[in-house]
Order: C-alpha cells, then structure tokens, then sequence
C-alpha cells in the first residue's frame, strides 16, 4: 500500500482546456445521438438500438439539467455507452472508436494540475511529478488569483489559480507567501 505524500500547502491550478473538452462532449453527445438514429433508420427492428438511444437521450439529459444547475458536466458515460452500443450493434467502425476514446480520456484531459509546497520541496503533480528545490528558486507567490514561481535559472512559472474548487484546499495567500518566504530564506542561508 502506498502512503500519500502530505504537503503543508496544496495549490490547485485552473485547467485552461476545460472549455474546450466541454463543449467538445456536448459536440459528440449530439453526432452520437445523430449516428444512433441513422442506425435505426437502417434497421428499424433493432430494439437494442432504441435502448442505447434512451439511455444515451437519458446521459444528455442529464448533463443539460446539470449545466443549467451550474455544476461540473462529465460525458464519460454518455460516449461510452454510445461507443459500446455502437460497436455491439452497428456494422460502422470508427465512430465507435472515437467515442470510447472520448470518453475513457475525458477524465484525464479535466485534471487539475496541483502543486504541493512542503518544507523540503515544490512538487507539481502532472502526468509525471516535477519536484523543485527551495534553494533552486529566487521566489513564489500568490497575488490576485494567481501564482508565480521565479526560478534561479531565469525560468518563470505564472500560472492561474483555481480557488473555488474545493474548500479543503483553501489557500491563504498571506500565510502561503510567509510560509514560501520563510522556506526560501532558510534554503539560501
């Protein structure tokens, strides 16, 4: 079992391509919708077919009335059941396909990329762990929503903050900069 690493500070940063991802799955919510309907013009008795429809009418649905109450929309299980019934139950090949894919990535491509402050180190947990050393860094603020990290090496980080995710990442921009302040003083003594 593996223990998960604690940090005194966990800034959670906004993830620019969530528009784009978004409006990407309502996009092939509605071509998968479009191909189903195709299909049963094709073969009107497949009754397989109308129920991968419903259920797939149903996954729409529910995102709509879930982007109307302003919470998080996901597609996943709408482009999966539409990649499966597709695949089970249609001669077409590739729409299936792109679908599954869509949908098993989705998650992926909507990760918010965290950093973890502690006394030893800077960790930013991407598709791999980046982990940078105080003493490698001339500064690191939060100021107005977003945070900036300057590097020894010229190298400068400026990336927004996403502060109305969760609470228990709540990050005191105040305490944050002392404590960076604090870390960055005794790395260079």
């Amino acid at each position: 079992m593996s223990k998960k690493k604690v940090y005194d500070y966990v800034v959670v940063l906004k993830n620019p391509k969530r528009y784009l991802i978004t409006n990407t799955g309502w996009l092939l919510s509605v071509l998968s919708i479009l191909i189903l309907v195709v299909n049963l013009f094709i073969a009107p008795k497949n009754w397989l077919l109308y129920l991968c429809l419903v259920i797939v009418l149903f996954f729409l649905i529910s995102n709509f009335m879930d982007h109307k109450k302003k919470k998080e929309v996901r597609f996943k299980s709408l482009l999966i059941t539409a990649g499966i019934g597709l695949l089970l139950l249609t001669p077409f090949e590739y729409s299936n396909a792109v679908l599954l894919i869509a949908g098993l990535t989705e998650g992926f491509f909507l990760h918010k990329t965290e950093i973890g402050f502690t006394a030893h180190e800077v960790v930013m947990a991407k598709l791999w762990k980046e982990r940078m050393a105080w003493k490698d860094l001339n500064n690191v603020i939060i100021k107005d929503g977003m945070l900036t990290i300057d590097f020894k090496n010229n190298r400068l980080i400026q990336l927004p903050t996403d502060d109305e995710e969760d609470d228990e990442y709540e990050v005191d921009d105040d305490e944050f900069n002392a404590f960076c302040q604090e870390q960055l003083k005794a790395a260079n003594s």
